[in-house]
């Protein structure tokens, strides 16, 4: 609330004719999404806000929708201020390896930094972009009045004393990665979705894990090998996991975040191979309990000596001479509250289970993750053989080194690396930071079933696979950038529905996509938009495929042999990876979509050119397709 006494202390910082006696006459409000919009009225009457500016695309957006005049914090850094911040981003989220702090992280081997060093990173991108914007703003009006509250308040205060805060009722709420969880369900025909807090999500499969680690118990003999599959999706490798019938060869599966088995489809593939699993439950006993608590307890002593470490701390957090150790502290201090017992939990559970069974070969799909970070380090313990799969597509550009270390992408610290094909094996090579010998083209298993099916349809359909703007990078968080998908998105779908073809919109399943389906409906009640489910069949039953991004798809429909249109949105100054520059016809602005997709639509000849050339690419791109599970195996036996 607004108190009397603080609106009077602001009366005596303003003139008579309400306007601040600074050198440049401003009132700047500065509001963000943690900002409650029903008291702007009230605020901008009481200040005499001369200007407002939004820190962030919700807050743009409702302000919008009021009809309230503002600008955006967007406006005020160029494209290559926007850049910088993404480099000081990498540099600050490897704080857990300044030598005076690091041994405030390091337990049993590991770096309690670095394992968080995702969700660090979720949370610095936001703060640091409003960080840098109000640096801009207040260096145009150093003289100026600043009205805000929250993150906003703590921000200004670093910069100027000509501040003003805002007693706001609504209290900020920050999630961190992996507080939620999302849960696909198909219910006959229908495709849902929703989410869940994720200490809900662990203590329902906690519960359906007892029943299924009793059912397929691992069968661990002395003449065969033993390969730990980690945090990997059944359905994806539904393949490999069946081909490991005709070898000798014991696949396990270990999941903390993800389980073997959530539907009837993942019972049936474990059923029909002779996958086990090794549930985390499963190696919990009174005794790891106790290990558990007192591993608790000291992360939770380290991390609290590491508070004390301000003046060093407060150095590192800095930039030209303003520190913001201090306002992102709580934060910092939240994020070890929520995490600590989790990640106890993880290394005593790991360290079980590495004790429990002998494993020849450990598979993981990032080395980022926490349960992957922590199996890597007890696979060093033991001599396990340590397998990188590569996930998915990547930016095989020299200028997304760095992005691709801040998602675990390279082989830092696995003995190999299985990566899809040639296009990859040569970008890797140009990699200083990786040696070459670690890199084996094995294709990928997932793909081994994916060929294109002739699917009868009453009228021609057009996919749009929309993966939202990119949260790891600062361009994404832009509202500007934000603003521009939104055109696109709108502008899709009114030229497709202009040409009378049916259009069916399939959401990235990520909680890090704007939802736009609001504003899909409005243009037309026919647009199907799908968040659940595999995107093969939706995929094998349209003419085109339209991506407004950089996504694993467009390869998905080059292998089912459906042109894609690529409209990049977003330039998050990457490079052009190969899979857009090959094909640069098809790699398109906005102003050309619309001639571009009736070609395709009505010109067969056309179509059949932008297909050959699709195949050709994938046969570089792409190894081994169809037998690629058996390549893995063959080549596991062997490391």
């Amino acid at each position: 609330m607004i108190t009397r006494w603080k609106i009077f202390l602001l009366m005596i910082m303003i003139g008579k004719n309400g306007k601040s006696k600074n050198a440049d006459n401003s009132v700047i409000l500065l509001i963000d999404s943690d900002f409650d919009l029903s008291k702007i009225k009230t605020i901008k009457k009481d200040f005499h806000c001369d200007k407002i500016i939004s820190f962030d695309y919700d807050s743009h957006k409702n302000l919008h929708l009021e009809n309230t005049k503002h600008e955006t914090s967007d406006e005020f850094i160029t494209q290559e201020e926007t850049n910088e911040i993404q480099n000081h981003l990498y540099t600050f989220s490897k704080w857990y390896v300044e030598k005076s702090l690091q041994k405030f992280f390091m337990v049993e081997g590991l770096n309690i930094g670095q394992l968080l060093q995702e969700q660090f990173i979720d949370y610095m991108i936001k703060f640091l972009k409003k960080f840098f914007e109000f640096k801009k703003i207040y260096e145009k009006f150093p003289d100026a009045l600043f009205v805000s509250s929250g993150i906003l308040y703590e921000i200004s205060t670093i910069f100027s004393s000509n501040i003003q805060q805002i007693d706001i009722d609504k209290a900020a709420n920050y999630d961190f990665v992996h507080d939620k969880v999302r849960i696909d369900l198909n219910l006959g025909k229908n495709r849902i979705n929703f989410s869940i807090s994720s200490s809900k999500y662990k203590k329902i499969k906690h519960f359906s894990e007892k029943f299924t680690q009793s059912l397929f118990e691992p069968k661990i003999t002395s003449n065969s090998h033993n390969v730990l599959l980690v945090e990997l999706s059944t359905e994806i490798y539904q393949k490999l996991l069946e081909e490991s019938r005709n070898h000798n060869i014991n696949l396990i599966q270990f999941g903390i975040r993800r389980p073997a088995i959530w539907n009837m489809n993942t019972f049936k593939i474990i059923k029909n191979t002779k996958c086990g699993i090794i549930t985390p439950g499963s190696l919990i006993n009174s005794k790891l309990k106790i290990k558990i608590q007192e591993q608790k307890n000291l992360i939770t002593k380290q991390i609290s000596d590491l508070y004390q470490q301000d003046e060093i701390l407060s150095k590192y957090f800095s930039y030209e001479g303003y520190s913001f150790w201090l306002a992102i502290k709580p934060i910092i201090q939240k994020l070890f509250e929520k995490r600590t017992e989790h990640i106890a939990r993880d290394i005593q559970t790991i360290k079980a289970l590495f004790q429990k069974i002998t494993i020849d070969t450990a598979i993981i799909s990032s080395e980022i993750g926490i349960t992957e970070q922590i199996v890597i380090n007890e696979s060093k313990k033991y001599g396990v053989k340590l397998a990188l799969l590569q996930h998915g597509i990547y930016y095989d550009t020299k200028e997304a080194k760095e992005t691709n270390l801040s998602k675990g992408f390279y082989p830092i610290k696995s003995d190999k690396f299985l990566i899809w094909g040639k296009v990859s094996e040569n970008d890797l090579k140009n990699i200083d930071i990786i040696e070459p010998t670690k890199l084996k083209i094995i294709g990928h298993p997932k793909y081994d079933s994916w060929k294109p099916t002739s699917i009868h349809k009453d009228s021609s359909c057009v996919l749009l696979a929309l993966t939202g703007p990119e949260h790891m990078l600062i361009q994404g968080h832009q509202i500007s950038n934000i603003i521009k998908f939104e055109n696109y998105v709108e502008q899709i779908c009114k030229i497709v529905t202009a040409m009378k073809k049916k259009l069916i919109i399939k959401i990235h399943p990520s909680f890090h996509v704007f939802d736009f389906t609001e504003m899909i409906k409005k243009i037309s009640a026919d647009i199907e938009v799908i968040s659940a489910g595999s995107i093969m069949e939706l995929i094998n039953s349209c003419d085109v495929m339209i991506a407004t991004n950089y996504t694993t798809a467009i390869l998905e429909s080059y292998l089912l042999q459906k042109p894609v249109i690529c409209l990049p949105i977003i330039d998050y100054n990457l490079g052009i990876p190969t899979l857009f520059d090959f094909n640069s016809d098809m790699n398109i602005p906005i102003e050309k979509f619309q001639v571009t997709l009736e070609k395709l639509m009505r010109d067969n000849n056309f179509k059949n050119q932008i297909i050959r050339k699709q195949n050709q690419f994938v046969e570089n791109y792409l190894a081994n397709h169809g037998s690629s599970s058996k390549k893995l195996i063959e080549y596991i036996k062997t490391m």
